[in-house]
C-alpha cells in the first residue's frame, strides 16, 4: 500500500481527501508545522508522494495576505530532502486558494490542484503521479 504525507490543520478537509482516496492509501495526516517538519526530517523514504496545504492555521477572520504559508516552506523543505536523499518524492499542493498555484510550483510542488478539484478528481491524479516514479 502506498503512504502519503498529508499535511494539513482542518479534519473536514482531512475527511474529504480520505474519502476521495479510498482504501488504495495509508494517509499519515500531520495537522501542523512541527509534526510535518518531523516527518520530513525522519524517514522520509517512507512515503510514497505528499500532498501539502498552504495554510496552516487558517484563520478566516483574517484577510489572505494576513494567513499563513508555511505549506510552502514545508514543500520547499521536504523537496531540498528529498534530493539530499537522492530519492523522487512527488508533491501534490491542495489549496482553496487558486492564487497559490505559482508561489506553490516555484517552491516544489509537481501539481497544484484547488482541494474541491482534488476531492473530485485526486485519487485518478495521485494514481497517474505514482506511476510515474
Amino acid at each position: 500500500m502506498k503512504k502519503i504525507l498529508y499535511v494539513e490543520d482542518m479534519k473536514q478537509c482531512y475527511e474529504n481527501t480520505s474519502k476521495a482516496l479510498g482504501n488504495d492509501f495509508e494517509i499519515d495526516w500531520k495537522t501542523n508545522y512541527s509534526e510535518a517538519l518531523k516527518a520530513i526530517n525522519g524517514n522520509l523514504e517512507q512515503y510514497s508522494v505528499g500532498i501539502f496545504d498552504v495554510n496552516l492555521d487558517y484563520n478566516p477572520r483574517l484577510p489572505l495576505n494576513q494567513q499563513t504559508t508555511e505549506g510552502l516552506d514545508l514543500i520547499k523543505l521536504a523537496k531540498e530532502k528529498s534530493k539530499e536523499k537522492g530519492m523522487d518524492f512527488p508533491i501534490i499542493c491542495a489549496s482553496s486558494n487558486n492564487s497559490y498555484r505559482k508561489s506553490a510550483m516555484q517552491n516544489g510542488a509537481d501539481l497544484f490542484l484547488l482541494k474541491k478539484e482534488f476531492w473530485n478528481k485526486g485519487k485518478s491524479k495521485l494514481e497517474n503521479i505514482i506511476k510515474k516514479i
